[in-house]
């Protein structure tokens, strides 16, 4: 998977493991028939946004510094799926007051223009915040790789939010065939994903507070679950859309 090669990229310098028992436990609060409020307690705050119901966790790992988990519809796999979920931390990166959220989304486009440098959009969805947090929102996509054994496109919305000490990144990555030509940037579609995570918001911990996080659960009706609009800050990306790097 381009996107996860790309977030491991970021890891390159640290011990990545399977999860322990110190692993972040996922929790999910069900708000209605076709979504769960996903809550995971990451490094320094809690981690909220809306998960489709029939997704399901195929994979978690985590070291002292970095955090991922990956999500597919119910019957795929973390090798074979049509869309995937993920969420990753980065703990104390966000302690650096030069490195903005679009440091994250350079890293993770500079992986997709490694493996498809013919194929390759990536587009800057301008920086709205999140939840009052510095965030970034692109759109990366291959026309054509072969990642996982077989050719077929992948594209991803990704975005990037800095806490208080710790950096997260939630993306909605899909497969699709593969063509020869560069992947255009669906605004409709994507939008409607991204409205599909929303509302994406972050907790702080409380010590001795344990799941469903009554807390983190109460600010939900304080959210409108709407997408955050970026107004001339957000572009509107195609496959010769400016890089976010």
């Amino acid at each position: 998977m381009i996107i996860r090669s790309a977030l491991l990229a970021l890891l390159a310098s640290t011990s990545f493991q399977a999860a322990s028992a110190e692993v972040p436990r996922t929790t999910s609060h069900k708000e209605n028939a076709t979504s769960l409020l996903a809550i995971s307690p990451i490094f320094s705050q809690l981690v909220a946004f809306q998960m489709p119901v029939d997704f399901h966790v195929v994979n978690e790992q985590t070291s002292a510094h970095a955090y991922i988990r990956e999500a597919v519809p119910t019957g795929e796999t973390a090798e074979q799926w049509s869309r995937m979920i993920t969420v990753t931390g980065y703990k104390n990166v966000a302690a650096n007051p030069g490195v903005p959220p679009v440091v994250l989304l350079n890293t993770i486009a500079g992986g997709f223009k490694r493996v498809c440098p013919d194929t390759v959009s990536v587009g800057d969805l301008g920086n709205p915040p999140i939840d009052g947090y510095p965030a970034a929102f692109a759109f990366v996509a291959c026309g054509t790789t072969s990642d996982g054994g077989r050719s077929h496109s992948e594209a991803a919305l990704v975005v990037a939010i800095k806490g208080t000490q710790d950096y997260y990144t939630i993306q909605w990555a899909e497969r699709g065939p593969a063509q020869s030509t560069p992947i255009v940037f669906d605004e409709q579609h994507w939008l409607g994903r991204l409205k599909q995570l929303m509302p994406v918001f972050l907790c702080a911990r409380i010590p001795g507070e344990e799941a469903p996080y009554p807390s983190c659960v109460s600010r939900l009706s304080s959210h409108d679950g709407s997408a955050p609009t970026g107004g001339n800050n957000a572009a509107k990306p195609s496959a010769s859309a400016p890089s976010a790097s």
